[in-house]
């Protein structure tokens, strides 16, 4: 169409150039020549034979111009290429995409980004000005591979079945709606092979997609990310009738970001058969989903595959996390910086919400949770880099306010007697299981039923016990009122043998009664009814060294002494110093529970520093003096009873120092102000409750989600942990010398190591590796 008032040489100049668009795409002569100059090797189709060799300038008679001399060509004609632009305007074209306006005629759907960002979208990288000025395509019967990082491009009648470069499948029969065997469509939609499908295509997103948690690994996606929300595409089309001079046209703004989502993959990554891939409303067809970033919410759609493996079925949709979105359930597709931000939130002490959210509010907190399950990080990162994985001192310290809600978790409890092992490993990859599922196959959370005898404390793997316990199942049901009389007379009684609890029916009525008055025990009968109650919510507590993390245990029943117990022999070393509120009852437990440990512990003081029926006295342990750093540990076996610093068995459990009263208190047997080597931890003991740790959970956290609120509790264990590592390695770091590395040793401390480069070859060793830092010197920062 000639735009109105334009003058008859523009018109003439228009038609020109129209019937030249025109010749150039219709040529349809099919076979190949080659250039006539013996010593030139350029080879053309012959639909495309240009005038002259463009490797050589041998004179070759065609007619075709390559679409690198367009420009040059209209340029020549005029000046007919700003004539276009200042005078047509047009409708949008798929694909690509123009951006038309009166002043504009370019691939501005694209245009800014760079090549390799192109790539990662999928599309051609434009190869000269020209192809990107008019959209003009120069690859007619050709096609490339569909591995979007490979450039790899081949002609369709020499299609070959893999990419010669990257070794991408490029045949796949069943890619353009191919029919596959009606069986195969009955197969899918039996609930036992759903199932089957459902456990495999999981199982493929745990192969497959592997999330680096460092933010530097993620960069180029990120910025890719900014890039596209920052990327506007014009459309400017002609919506009326000419007017005069005017055109009515109606302009459009797209988003940089594609509509259009599908997995590059041909074959199943599970079992490397072809996948199905099929049109709308098929096992395989497409769906219509969100895509939210952080500066839009628009539509966008997804091509889903399936795997032709009747034993497999795994689903493949788009998972590629390279353009920088998370797909959720194929339902929203997210900026993977929106997860960035959640979890940021988190580290500061921010509870993700739990209230009623929007559908797609849910959709992206599901989302954020597989994004953490399938982020790969080491839990060993947040190892105390001054105790290593033997702290010399470790302090309980229990959570109250951050519950796990039961309004939709039912907990039940084993029938019969099992083992107190709880498997670690089995337990969270349960848990990540459980995230990860709901964010793929979305649904209602209905009420779950959990056997809470498995449940598993966390603890970093090398500061872990081979045999992971969990006892709660054991605790007794308790009194409304706690019974009377001193239980530390009664464990006194029992090891010194005067009362035998697996032959009480020897004992005499007398011999009875004396042990009670020996207790200051009533023996009026208790008329208190015993009962329990349904427990509303479930916390935790957990055991610090230095401020990080040693462990976590997450309380189902109410907290007693036994849990205390559990955490401590659940970890590779007992500390030789454990502090906590209820140090007595804690002693007792092991008494009662695990004798023989006890009197290799502390004997017959019942964890106190000395007698506790003796006058309480000042004391002087020599295992807990400040002892130079050896980094040879060849002397200490690898035995749990033994501790590889002090080199001893020997344990104590103390209360916190007790806020200064007047006249002072005196002080009791487990008081820690008993032991002068222990001085220097009182003033940080104290400090620890409004301390970094607490910090990290000061909000409350109710959670609605089992899983949810086990991850949660795991991932702000391993943040606040690490984040005081990373200070830790900072501090080492500018103390280092020219020359020097820093390292973790046997024990996982952080040392200084010096690198030898004399040796032959020049290959480097460590020598001469020290803890420069320095227990007391971190301290008193």
């Amino acid at each position: 169409m000639v735009p109105f008032g334009a003058n008859t040489e523009q018109s003439t100049q228009t038609s020109m150039l129209c019937s030249f668009l025109q010749s150039v795409k219709t040529y349809t002569r099919r076979g190949r020549g080659r250039c006539l100059n013996p010593g030139c090797s350029f080879v053309y189709v012959t639909r495309h034979k240009p005038p002259k060799c463009p490797e050589c300038g041998n004179h070759l008679g065609g007619k075709w111009i390559p679409a690198v001399s367009i420009k040059q060509h209209l340029h020549k004609q005029f000046g007919l290429l700003n004539l276009i632009r200042t005078s047509w305007s047009c409708t949008t074209i798929q694909p690509p995409v123009f951006t038309c306006s009166s002043s504009q005629l370019t691939l501005s759907s694209f245009s800014g980004l760079k090549p390799s960002t192109l790539k990662q979208l999928g599309h051609t990288v434009p190869t000269t000005v020209a192809k990107q000025d008019l959209g003009l395509s120069t690859a007619r019967g050709r096609g490339r591979c569909k591995n979007t990082s490979c450039d790899y491009m081949y002609k369709n009648r020499h299609k070959p079945a893999v990419c010669p470069k990257c070794g991408c499948v490029l045949t796949q029969r069943n890619a353009k709606g191919t029919k596959v065997n009606p069986y195969f469509l009955q197969i899918v939609q039996n609930p036992a092979q759903k199932d089957i499908q459902r456990q495999n295509t999981l199982q493929f997103l745990h192969r497959s997609l592997q999330i680096p948690e460092s933010e530097t690994e993620l960069q180029e996606t990120l910025t890719l990310i900014q890039e596209l929300n920052s990327l506007q595409i014009v459309l400017v089309q002609p919506c009326g009738q000419e007017h005069g001079d005017n055109l009515e046209t109606e302009t459009l703004v797209e988003s940089g970001w594609p509509q259009f989502y599908e997995s590059a993959a041909t074959h199943c990554g599970l079992c490397s058969y072809p996948l199905f891939k099929g049109g709308q409303s098929t096992v395989a067809g497409q769906e219509d989903c969100w895509l939210l970033t952080e500066t839009l919410i628009q539509t966008a759609t997804l091509q889903l595959k399936v795997c032709l493996n009747v034993q497999c079925l795994a689903l493949h949709s788009f998972t590629d996390l390279h353009p920088g979105l998370f797909n959720i359930g194929n339902r929203l597709l997210v900026s993977i910086d929106l997860f960035l931000k959640i979890r940021s939130c988190i580290k500061q002490g921010q509870a993700p919400p739990q209230a009623e959210m929007s559908q797609i509010q849910e959709l992206l907190l599901s989302g954020y949770w597989a994004f953490e399950c399938l982020t790969v990080r080491d839990y060993n990162d947040m190892i105390c880099g001054i105790c290593g994985v033997a702290p010399k001192l470790e302090i309980a310290q229990r959570y109250t306010s951050n519950v796990l809600e039961l309004k939709n978790v039912e907990f039940t409890w084993p029938e019969f007697s099992v083992s107190d092992e709880v498997h670690v490993d089995d337990f969270w990859l349960t848990m990540e299981s459980e995230a990860i599922e709901q964010a793929t196959f979305p649904t209602d959370i209905p009420i779950t039923r959990v056997d809470a005898s498995i449940i598993a404390p966390f603890i970093p793997p090398l500061m872990r016990s081979p045999t992971v316990i969990n006892t709660e199942k054991d605790k007794v049901l308790s009194h409304s009122q706690p019974p009377s009389g001193d239980p530390s007379v009664l464990v006194r009684l029992i090891h010194d043998g005067q009362l035998r609890l697996d032959k009480l029916e020897e004992h005499s009525e007398n011999e009875l009664r004396t042990i009670l008055d020996r207790c200051a025990a009533s023996i009026t009968p208790d008329s208190t009814k015993v009962s329990e109650s349904a427990p509303t919510s479930v916390s935790c507590y957990s055991s610090f060294a230095l401020q990080v993390v040693c462990g976590s245990k997450y309380l189902v029943r109410g907290e007693t002494a036994r849990d205390h117990v559990d955490l401590l022999l659940s970890s590779r070393y007992w500390p030789p110093v454990y502090v906590s509120d209820c140090a007595r009852q804690v002693a007792l437990c092991a008494d009662m529970q695990y004798p023989e440990l006890a009197t290799q512990m502390w004997s017959r003081n019942q964890g106190c520093f000395s007698d506790p029926f003796e006058k309480p006295e000042f004391v002087s342990c020599a295992e807990l003096q400040e002892q130079p750093y050896s980094a040879d540990l060849s002397l200490v076996a690898e035995n749990q009873q033994v501790h590889p610093i002090t080199k001893s068995s020997s344990c104590w459990l103390v209360h916190p120092p007790e806020a200064a009263q007047e006249p002072p208190a005196p002080l009791e047997h487990h008081s820690i102000a008993l032991c002068r080597d222990l001085e220097p931890y009182v003033h940080l003991i104290a400090e620890l409750d409004c301390y970094s740790v607490s910090r990290a959970r000061c909000q409350p956290a109710v959670f609605k989600n089992t899983a949810y609120y086990y991850l949660y509790n795991r991932l702000v264990d391993f943040f606040t942990s690490r984040d005081i590592v990373s200070q830790q390695i900072n501090y080492v770091v500018k103390a280092c010398q020219p020359g020097e590395v820093v390292i973790r040793d046997a024990l996982y401390r952080l040392g200084v190591a010096q690198i030898n480069t004399e040796k032959e070859g020049n290959e480097g060793t460590i020598s001469n590796y020290s803890n420069r830092e320095g227990e007391s010197e971190y301290k008193s920062r």
